[in-house]
C-alpha cells in the first residue's frame, strides 16, 4: 500500500463527502426557484419555533453587536462565543 500525502487524503474525503450531496451558493433569494424556497429553514412546519418578544430582542441585540460600529463589541462577541459555533458558512 502507497503512502498518501495529507493533501491526497483532504482531496479524497472532500471528494467522498461531495457524493451524497449537492452544494449551490446564491446571493440572495431572488437567485432560487419557488421548489427550492420551499426546501429553505424558511418553510412553515409544525416543528417551527415560534417568536418571542425575548427572542427578538436577544436577536437584535446579537444582530446591532454583530454588524454595528462598535468593532471592540464584535470583537469581544466574536472571542468569547467561538468556541460554541455549531455551523458556520464560510
Amino acid at each position: 500500500m502507497e503512502k498518501q500525502t495529507a493533501r491526497e487524503v483532504f482531496e479524497y474525503v472532500i471528494e467522498q463527502g461531495k457524493k451524497e450531496y449537492q452544494v449551490q451558493r446564491y446571493k440572495g433569494l431572488g437567485e432560487m426557484t419557488a421548489p427550492q424556497l420551499w426546501e429553505t429553514p424558511w418553510t412553515p412546519t409544525p416543528h417551527a419555533p415560534s417568536g418571542r418578544l425575548e427572542d427578538i430582542a436577544a436577536c437584535e441585540e446579537i444582530f446591532t453587536t454583530l454588524m454595528g460600529e462598535d468593532v471592540e463589541a464584535r470583537r469581544k462577541f466574536i472571542e468569547e462565543n467561538a468556541l460554541d459555533v455549531k455551523n458556520l458558512d464560510i
